[in-house]
Formats: C-alpha cells, sequence, structure tokens
C-alpha cells in the first residue's frame, strides 16, 4: 500500500532538486537554526520528542528546521512516530496507516506495521488501522521531507492522526507508547501542531505565550484549560500532550508567526519547536 504526497508543490515543493534546496534554506533562515545540520551517524541512545509545526514550509519551515537540527544533535532513529492532528474529520478516533510506504518527492519510507498492529491490540477500539483519515491530510506528511533531509530513508515509520484529542485519550496514547518503547530504543516520537489560528500577529504572539509557558510546565490539564480559557486555537493539543506525559524534560526552541515571515500581519498562525528528553 502506498500512501502518495498530497501536498507536495503545494506546503513545499514537489521536485526533489527544489526540495532539498527549500529545506536548506529553512535551516538557514534567520528565524532558523542558521545551518544544515552535520551527517547523523550514531544510533539514538534513547527515545527523544519534538513539538514540530506544520504549514508550508515558507512560513513554518524555518521553526521546523529547529526541531529537526536538534533531533540530528540526538543521533539517528530506527523508527519515527508522528502524530498529527485531523483536519479533514475523516476517519476514527485515532487513525494509524497499517502498512506499506509513505512516499515523498525524496523517496520512500516504510510503514513499521509490526509496531501498528502491537498498538492497535493495545490500545483498543478507538484506535484503528485506518487510511481514510490520512489521505488528505497534511499534518504527518509535512514533517516526513525534513526527517528524510537529515536521516535519509533508513527509518520505520508510525503515522498517528487524532481526531479524539480529549485529555484522557492523549493520556491512554502517552501510556501505551511508553509500555511498548523501552528507555533504550532509538525512536523518535513527533508531535505535529501549529498554535494560534487567524489572529493579528500581535493578538497570537500573546496567545502563544500563555501556551507556550504551560507546555513548558508539562502539565496537561494546564495546557487543555489554557487553551480553551484563553481561546487559543492550536490544532494538535492531543499530540503535544503526548508526549508532555511520556518525557520529563523540555526545551522551547524556537516560535515565530507566520506574519514575522510573510509580512502579513493581520491574520497569523502561531508556529513553535521544542525538543524533548528524560524518557
Amino acid at each position: 500500500m502506498i500512501r502518495r504526497p498530497v501536498v507536495a508543490g503545494r506546503f513545499y515543493a514537489g521536485f526533489e532538486k527544489d526540495l532539498k534546496v527549500e529545506i536548506k534554506k529553512c535551516f538557514e533562515h534567520n528565524k532558523g537554526p542558521g545551518s544544515m545540520p552535520g551527517p547523523v551517524v550514531d544510533k539514538m541512545t534513547t527515545p527523544i520528542g519534538l513539538i514540530s509545526p506544520h504549514a508550508g514550509y515558507v512560513y513554518s519551515g524555518p521553526v521546523a528546521a529547529h526541531a529537526y537540527f536538534a533531533a540530528a544533535e540526538k543521533g539517528r532513529p530506527e523508527r519515527v512516530v508522528i502524530i498529527g492532528p485531523n483536519h479533514t474529520g475523516y476517519g476514527s478516533g485515532i487513525s494509524v496507516w497499517p502498512h506499506g510506504i509513505w512516499r515523498t518527492p525524496l523517496g520512500s519510507i516504510s510503514v513499521d506495521h509490526q509496531f501498528v498492529e502491537d498498538l492497535e491490540n493495545r490500545f483498543g477500539d478507538s484506535l484503528s488501522k485506518d487510511t481514510t483519515a490520512h489521505i488528505l491530510e497534511h499534518s504527518v506528511e509535512v514533517q516526513i521531507p525534513f526527517l528524510q533531509a537529515i536521516y535519509g530513508n533508513d527509518f520505520l515509520l508510525v503515522p498517528l492522526i487524532m481526531a479524539d484529542q480529549s485529555i484522557d485519550t492523549s493520556r491512554k496514547l502517552a501510556s501505551t507508547l511508553k509500555e511498548m518503547v523501552s528507555e533504550s530504543e532509538p525512536t523518535l516520537f513527533v508531535a505535529s501542531s501549529d498554535l494560534n489560528h487567524y489572529e493579528s500577529h500581535d493578538v497570537t504572539s500573546r496567545k502563544d505565550e500563555l501556551l507556550i509557558r504551560s507546555i513548558e510546565k508539562q502539565d496537561d490539564e494546564l495546557v487543555y484549560r489554557t487553551a480553551h480559557t484563553e481561546r487559543i486555537s492550536a490544532c494538535g493539543i492531543g499530540p503535544v500532550c503526548v508526549l508532555l506525559r511520556m518525557f520529563s524534560s523540555i526545551t522551547s526552541l524556537a516560535h515565530a508567526t507566520s506574519g514575522e515571515i510573510s509580512g502579513e500581519l493581520a491574520h497569523t498562525v502561531g508556529y513553535y519547536a521544542a525538543v524533548l528528553d528524560s524518557y
């Protein structure tokens, strides 16, 4: 089964050569880390988590580059679990792509079907092998070319889409994944989320600061409460809180709004990157 890219040519360049150039520019951008990471040779020695945005690369790519630069410094994973929000409404509470490959202009990545089978058996009914949630969804797809740019295609992929982002579901997913992945397994977890949406740069910056402060406290109840009471329209609270339950240390790396990059300050989206460890 092949999952072909649906936002290549829109969210990021549709051809290999152009995409490599675009990703390099994200790393070198003045809102990015400043340079591409060097070759990643050593294997990760413990699981690592990332929070990374998922808009078009022209907007969120430089912030995402901070997350992937930090990942490169931690080593090479054997498995990458990407947890994204559901923007389409299709699929089940949590939808996992069952098997086969995911393709981008940079090549193909194999799905870790054995891990998927185990996850479905352990989690229960609200998580299912389901391709419908993934066919038109971008939140997982846009992370993959960054991974390929630093690691090549030699890792296994577990793509998860959360339609049910309740705190109970995020906690259950966190505990299930934690049971499945040992402290010594070289697994990278990516929570895909943008922060506040479609308000002015000043409003988005203020709201994002409140949400980031709550994320840094690693209190999932506080994160949900802050998003609700302050009306912060972050789309991936569930995926973010999965990682907050799995790791005991977080380092914020970068934040920007789309307005800082595009110059359009009236209607902006917030982007945030962080790395989590101490599994």
